[in-house]
């Protein structure tokens, strides 16, 4: 097991513990399907009765659009739900190929032997000790996510182009528009995220943003910014398409100011 943020190394050695104790729990248990494909960008339901080990690729168990843990070959998928009925799912990008086993059979197997319970428990414990550190981990993450709360006047300078700059902005009210040596080239909308490139890559800020109305901001320092992106994929996401939106914007413009002065 892994995730596709940076956790503790206590976690990866509990995770290396629970794959080390597959081999015993699985021990003269028959194989209900052998080589199990399971195709690119599908899912596996955790209500199927079923347990998997992984053969070839990972597979993503994720709640509420979150991934809680990412599982590799030799892993155990499944077993803590036919103990009790899980609220996540499985998912995979890449094609995947397990083998399954049917999981009230795999547990009948294990409480009828003493030395199966015990690797049980074992494994049992050391996964809840993995995620309840993990959410430690991440619950510090967010305390330390600490933003500023700014307010601009219609005609304020939020952002000026050509100085330095390790701030990044979130528009939660108003409107501004994006100005390159004095010719506006765009706008930013209402929860539009503005100036991570400058913040992010620690150069110079290449634009001007100025506020056409009463704005509201929330801005955050480069090194929490990064964090919350490596803690939160979704912000990610938002980032890219904010600024894939502010390129077409730019463009359409600099098209419309190439046919004015034409």
């Amino acid at each position: 097991m892994f995730h596709n943020i940076a956790v503790p190394d206590t976690c990866l050695t509990l995770w290396q513990t629970c794959q080390s104790l597959v081999p015993g729990l699985l021990k003269d248990c028959p194989v209900k399907t052998e080589d199990l494909l399971v195709k690119s960008n599908s899912s596996i339901n955790p209500k199927s009765g079923s347990v998997y080990i992984i053969k070839e690729g990972t597979l993503k168990e994720v709640y509420d659009n979150q991934v809680a843990v990412i599982y590799e070959k030799g892993d155990l998928v499944g077993l803590d739900g036919v103990l009790q009925q899980k609220q996540s799912r499985y998912e995979t990008d890449f094609a995947i190929k397990v083998d399954e086993y049917d999981g009230q059979q795999l547990l009948d197997e294990i409480v009828n032997d003493r030395n199966k319970v015990h690797i049980l428990t074992k494994y049992l414990s050391c996964l809840n000790q993995s995620f309840t550190l993990l959410f430690c981990h991440l619950s510090q993450q967010d305390t330390s996510f600490s933003p500023d709360y700014r307010c601009y006047n219609q005609g304020d300078i939020i952002i000026e182009e050509n100085t330095e700059g390790d701030e990044v902005f979130t528009l939660l009210s108003g409107s501004a528009r994006v100005m390159i040596k004095g010719t506006e080239v765009g706008e930013i909308n209402q929860d539009e995220i503005f100036g991570a490139i400058a913040a992010i890559t620690q150069t110079k800020r290449t634009a001007s943003i100025i506020a056409t109305s009463d704005c509201e901001t929330i801005v955050v320092k480069s090194d929490s910014f990064r964090g919350l992106l490596s803690a939160r994929p979704e912000t990610v996401e938002k980032l890219v398409k904010d600024m894939a939106r502010s390129i077409v914007s730019s463009n359409e413009r600099v098209i419309e100011l190439t046919k004015t002065n034409n």
